[in-house]
């Protein structure tokens, strides 16, 4: 039987999501080992996960752009050649500074499969079907991020950590023969106008020295958080005289674009106070092993699983406005359900937890990116896909260092009163507050901006520019 070319497409890129997410969720759950085995602490760790986040976050735009000039599925199919040897390098690496910089080189790869993937499943489905499409690509990712941990907490717990890179390259392999053998040609725009290297560079300095102010154990290093504000205003100001911004400023009068990035930035935020510390908190304070820490984190991809590709089918019928929501306020019940963790907590209030996180993060996932990319030309869905995928990265790498150094903050200080145990649970419990009320912020702007994104979505064409 023959399959549909967008059924082809859809595979392919889901082959490029599960890689990719599997490989993040093995590293969560294998950064304790890692940290312990090179001899570093949370701080310094948390570089191998932040400097991938930063360079992809530095990539994301301009491989969007390139592809939209020069073909998607070019770019995505070169993604797959770029991870898979960035993930031998990861393997090959036997020092703190080797590893990140592995990392950084396998970064390019996964910006590559970032910028292009969405938008070529945008372009490859009818506006009719495209939520239910997307939400199947949330499926993967909760597929990936499901397997991730019990894989990662078997190999970690049986085998050197090497390995959990070294199992990206096989499926890599396979998949870079599949993009070049069935990925088929995307629509283009070859008179594109040229590239922007000053904004490239004013937008790269801007992320890496926002998130360096972050991740010092004392607390926000205000000058280096002023500087980079100043050159994030910078590269804002550059764009709008440019002729070649790397900064799409006419998408940014449309609501649902506009509105549904500003969630999906504090959405990649907020899941890194879960994903990133927990397997810490679980394996320094309750005692686990790192096989049944890993059990415990896939839990939210499963709810995920089950729940994105609803919630993507659902709002092609009443629009993404109310899942949004929902999915802010149970995330918000979940950070307070992990706040009131202590020392002999029972599997069955982590569970209630996770499970909570994970169904509320499967209501947001493909509501909101199905609702930002049915408000773009579908010759700007590469680019659009390439934003959202740069704000999910900057996000999540101002997350792990906001989490890392607040978490680590509040230990020092708390360890000058208490053992230590008690000194991390305190700790816990007010940084999971705080991921709360980042959460029902998030909550509020969607109550506020509901009824704007739900109008945009159905008035915006997606007839070519």
């Amino acid at each position: 039987m023959k399959i549909a070319p967008k059924w082809q497409v859809l595979a392919i890129v889901c082959l490029g999501i599960f890689m990719a997410t599997l490989d993040g969720s093995i590293l969560n759950i294998a950064n304790p080992t890692i940290a312990r085995d090179l001899g570093v602490d949370l701080q310094q760790i948390q570089w191998v996960v932040t400097a991938y986040m930063l360079t992809v976050t530095a990539t994301l735009l301009f491989l969007g752009k390139l592809g939209d000039r020069i073909g998607s599925h070019r770019i995505y199919t070169a993604g797959f050649l770029g991870f898979t040897l960035g993930s031998l390098f990861c393997g090959m690496s036997s020092t703190l500074y080797g590893l990140t910089a592995a990392r950084v080189f396998q970064a390019v790869g996964a910006s590559m499969l970032m910028a292009t993937g969405m938008g070529i499943v945008s372009n490859s489905f009818p506006q009719e079907e495209r939520g239910k499409a997307l939400g199947l690509t949330g499926s993967v990712v909760g597929i990936g991020n499901m397997t991730g941990p019990a894989l990662g907490g078997f190999l970690v717990a049986h085998f050197a950590w090497p390995v959990i890179f070294w199992i990206n390259i096989p499926i890599g392999v396979i998949a870079f023969c599949l993009a070049w053998r069935y990925l088929p040609q995307q629509e283009h725009s070859p008179g594109e106008s040229g590239f922007d290297p000053i904004g490239i560079i004013l937008f790269a300095l801007a992320a890496v020295i926002l998130v360096l102010s972050l991740s010092v154990s004392g607390g926000i290093e205000w000058r280096l958080f002023l500087l980079g504000m100043i050159l994030l205003l910078g590269f804002y100001g550059f764009e709008k005289r440019n002729p070649r911004a790397l900064l799409d400023l006419t998408l940014f009068k449309v609501k649902s674009f506009l509105f549904g990035n500003v969630m999906g930035f504090i959405t990649y935020i907020v899941q890194t106070f879960m994903f990133f510390l927990l397997p810490f908190y679980l394996e320094r304070v309750l005692g686990y092993s790192p096989d049944q820490s890993g059990l415990f984190m896939t839990i939210p991809p499963i709810c995920l699983t089950i729940t994105a590709p609803l919630a993507g089918s659902l709002s092609d019928r009443i629009g993404p406005a109310r899942l949004t929501s929902i999915s802010y306020f149970l995330v918000s019940i979940a950070f307070i359900v992990f706040s009131l963790m202590d020392i002999a907590s029972s599997p069955w209030h982590i569970a209630a937890g996770l499970v909570t996180f994970g169904i509320g993060m499967g209501c947001f996932g493909s509501p909101n990116n199905s609702s930002i990319l049915g408000s773009v030309p579908k010759t700007k869905a590469g680019y659009a896909g390439g934003f959202i995928a740069t704000i999910r990265n900057f996000g999540n790498a101002l997350g792990i260092a906001l989490s890392a150094s607040l978490l680590t903050w509040l230990l020092s200080k708390n360890l000058l009163s208490l053992p230590y145990k008690q000194a991390y649970v305190l700790a816990s419990h007010h940084t999971y507050l705080f991921a709360a009320g980042l959460s029902l912020t998030g909550l509020l702007i969607s109550l506020m901006t509901a009824s704007q994104r739900d109008t945009t979505q159905q008035r915006v064409s997606r007839q070519d520019a």
